[in-house]
């Protein structure tokens, strides 16, 4: 969802995928040096005190929004990936297929032809980089395919990142900015009953404000939307009453559904009128909230604070496990 948004809002040519390898510049993979920096960054606490170090001074500062993932090689050593806004158009004249085609030789790939020259200029910035955050291979790529492909294709990493982690210790596989973490909680909510009924109401909810993603929530009342409209969304009158077992047959998710999309048949005379009275209440909520002198002050001031959350070899349809992510339309 995050990286969608990403493309979304700034566009897909704007939006590049920058790999970060460890490694001594210019020392040659097998040297010495290059050896024990590798052997350090088998270390996550390494790895995300160096990430910190380059963050705040270079990608904070080059790069409008970022999203980046650690992941291990298979001998252990944690690398980055990260989604990263550029300024400038890179995709736009760029030979991509090329580029991102590692079956072919290296200087096949690399030509100066292949590149426009915004991503060129990002090209030469990043090998200067390089050589002083001693990263190896520091590699910037335009989107392939699409948004969806891309975070897919991250996302699937991730699920073998897990199964390296120190046990007894706690670290964030995954980092927002500022930009981003706005938008998204990384807090993980158990899924159960109580939970699907209460995405009935905010889906409810968002249909009764004419909104179409999450973000709308945040973009119109800030980040502390729940605090304002929490209330309200827990009024909206949801009548089932589930029998054991009705969650884990999937009953009560399709009863859900078909109630968000047309509650009037479930509804009695009672529970009607409260249904329009909760309606009438969002939408004087949103009109006092959205627009009014202190919108704008409002959501800096309650603005979170910046996220700070990276390879196993090849991705296989395993690791990908695509038959668990249904695509949907419906963000709710």
């Amino acid at each position: 969802m995050a990286v969608e948004r990403m493309v979304k809002k700034y566009g897909i040519n704007h939006v590049g995928l920058l790999t970060l390898t460890f490694g001594v510049p210019g020392s040659g993979r097998g040297s010495q040096a290059t050896r024990e920096l590798r052997e350090q960054a088998k270390d996550l606490d390494f790895v995300q005190n160096h990430w910190h170090s380059l963050n705040t001074n270079i990608i904070a500062k080059r790069f409008l929004d970022w999203i980046c993932i650690l992941e291990p090689h298979k001998d252990g050593v944690w690398h980055l990936h990260v989604v990263v806004v550029t300024i400038e158009d890179i995709r736009t004249g760029t030979d991509v297929e090329t580029l991102t085609n590692y079956s072919l030789p290296a200087w096949m790939r690399r030509g100066k032809h292949l590149r426009n020259e915004a991503l060129a200029a990002e090209w030469r910035a990043l090998r200067e980089i390089a050589c002083k955050y001693r990263f190896g291979r520091i590699e910037l790529l335009p989107v392939k395919k699409t948004g969806e492909a891309l975070a897919r294709y991250l996302a699937a990493y991730l699920s073998k990142s897990f199964k390296v982690i120190p046990s007894g210790k706690r670290h964030r596989l995954i980092r927002l900015s500022r930009g981003i973490s706005r938008q998204f909680s990384m807090t993980f909510s158990i899924w159960n009953l109580g939970n699907l009924i209460y995405r009935t109401r905010l889906k409810m909810a968002a249909a009764m404000l004419h909104f179409r993603d999450y973000e709308d929530f945040a973009n119109f009342f800030g980040p502390r939307w729940h605090y304002y409209l929490g209330d309200l969304i827990a009024a909206i009158p949801v009548p089932m009453v589930f029998a054991k077992g009705d969650f884990e047959r999937g009953i009560a998710a399709k009863i859900l559904n078909d109630f968000a999309e047309n509650p009037t048949p479930y509804l009695d005379e009672e529970t009607n009128k409260k249904l329009v009275a909760v309606n009438a209440m969002l939408l004087r909520k949103f009109s006092e909230l959205a627009f009014d002198d202190m919108a704008e002050a409002r959501w800096r001031e309650s603005g979170l604070a910046e996220a700070d959350n990276i390879d196993v070899g090849p991705l296989t349809a395993e690791d990908s496990q695509t038959a668990l992510i249904e695509s949907s339309d419906d963000p709710f």
